[in-house]
């Protein structure tokens, strides 16, 4: 059996040892092209991490909970005095007694339910993930495809936004061996990558590469489009209804060439050539295009120029429709009605845009919209803009929620078929539920597991109670409801 140092004598090495700070170079195993010599040496500098007697380090002997809250804590800057603590296994007296408290107090790492913190128990890398994203407040997240990572495990929402911070990565693309220990070394990367940008991995968002020139598959741009709206507020379904009229998800023709409309509306959103964008960057980078387009229809959405719908609410779809129209043009012919007739525009821009959300699997409610023929003036033989004779519009009727702007922790009611083993509509991915369960959010977005299935909305991973027990499963966008 493995033999550890208990908690006490770890406290007494550390008490004994941490006089004075040793540099990272005069460890004597620790070399200059040990793998992670970079991140111990920024540790030890900063005075976040510090050796042995002897001028060791020990990078790979394996970290307690009670050595990460004082590392985390010295990088935080908390309290780290001997004190009293909550814990009935944690003296006042212990060296990180202060650390733990602190720790505690900031819900970064918290004790089990009997009282106890369990300081010689060792860290595992669902344990890493959970204690640095919630001392890192990181909140990006990326789409989970570790197979030995369940909807149900404690580190679930966490492992996501370690590897969207560039904190970690799995050892492949379905394996992150969650339960395996964290030596000294690896929680010194781990950490200086948490405090330091410079030292991160390599991040590419939804796993797509800007730099491969290709059409990613179709839940990867579903991936970057969600992504980017989400990192913005403004709701998915939106978004991914203009990238349907505008590109029908198309951003590279077959010979690798951007795709260019006749009135030079470049790739994935179309974006014409505006100052201030790089245009090269437009045709050959996936991801610049869409962020680009976000940051339009974001700007819009603040224009004063613009009608304003009831309270305005980014999370309200209908609440876009004037910042929808202006991404296209406020031009006669995206009147919301015909002048002559007074009739709908089912032909204005915005019309088809919300038309085409979610797949049209969801069913806004732009009728509502309390407006009338009379509200706009243009001039149909000109290409002069619509004059708006009122600036702010009720709804007649409910708005309809965004259920793709949802995050950990929100509860939300399902009319789907039932709870999903997966994210796929297979029929064999069915879990039978109740019908009118309430479900609690465990995570961010996940995306069907089919990359070339043609449904833009997305899955979220989610518990229920079922007959007296708690089961985990995913549900689909187009049924939630807030």
């Amino acid at each position: 059996m493995k033999k550890y140092l208990s908690f006490f004598v770890i406290a007494t090495v550390f008490m004994t040892s941490f006089i004075g700070s040793a540099k990272a170079e005069s460890f004597t195993d620790v070399s200059t092209s040990y793998p992670f010599y970079e991140h111990i040496h920024y540790l030890t500098e900063q005075g976040v991490i510090k050796g042995y007697e002897g001028n060791r380090f020990g990078p790979t002997e394996e970290v307690t909970r009670a050595a990460a809250a004082v590392m985390i804590a010295r990088a935080l800057g908390l309290p780290t005095e001997k004190k009293q603590t909550i814990f009935k296994d944690v003296s006042s007296q212990s060296f990180a007694s202060g650390a733990i408290q602190s720790a505690n107090d900031a819900g970064i790492i918290q004790g089990y339910t009997d009282g106890t913190f369990g300081p010689d128990k060792i860290v595992t890398r669902g344990e890493m993930a959970i204690f640095l994203s919630r001392a890192f407040k990181m909140k990006d997240e990326e789409p989970m495809t570790f197979k030995d990572v369940p909807v149900s495990s404690a580190g679930y929402a966490y492992i996501s936004k370690v590897i969207a911070a560039g904190v970690t990565q799995g050892y492949s693309e379905t394996e992150f061996r969650p339960n395996e220990p964290v030596t000294r070394a690896q929680f010194s990367a781990f950490l200086a990558r948490a405090t330091n940008e410079a030292l991160r991995l390599t991040v590419y968002a939804c796993g797509y590469n800007p730099a491969s020139n290709v059409n990613p598959d179709k839940q990867t741009l579903n991936c970057l489009v969600t992504k980017a709206a989400r990192n913005s507020d403004i709701p998915p379904e939106i978004a991914k209804a203009i990238v349907t009229v505008e590109s029908d998800w198309t951003h590279f023709l077959n010979n690798g060439e951007p795709l260019i409309s006749e009135d030079g509306g470049i790739g994935l959103m179309q974006i014409t050539n505006r100052p201030g964008f790089d245009v090269e960057k437009l045709k050959y980078d996936i991801t610049y295009n869409i962020e680009a387009g976000i940051q339009l229809l974001a700007e819009n959405f603040k224009r004063l120029d613009l009608p304003s719908i009831g309270t305005k609410d980014r999370s309200t779809l209908e609440h876009w429709y004037f910042a929808v129209m202006a991404y296209n043009g406020t031009k006669p012919v995206n009147s919301p009605f015909y002048s002559a007739t007074g009739e709908r525009n089912p032909n204005a821009y915005q019309e088809k845009v919300y038309r085409n959300i979610s797949n049209g699997m969801l069913t806004t409610n732009i009728t509502a919209i309390d407006m009338t023929s009379d509200d706009f003036t243009y001039d149909g033989s000109t290409t002069a803009n619509i004059q708006f004779n009122k600036k702010t519009f009720a709804m007649k009727g409910e708005g309809t929620k965004s259920a793709e702007l949802l995050a950990n922790g929100d509860t939300v009611n399902y009319t789907g078929k039932g709870l999903r083993s997966k994210p796929s509509t297979a029929k064999d991915s069915i879990v039978t539920v109740t019908s009118g369960n309430t479900y609690t959010i465990l995570g961010g977005p996940v995306y069907d597991e089919n990359p070339v299935s043609n449904n833009h909305f997305v899955w979220y991973p989610v518990k229920t109670l079922h007959n007296g027990k708690t089961i985990t499963g995913y549900i689909a966008t187009p049924y939630i409801h807030k």
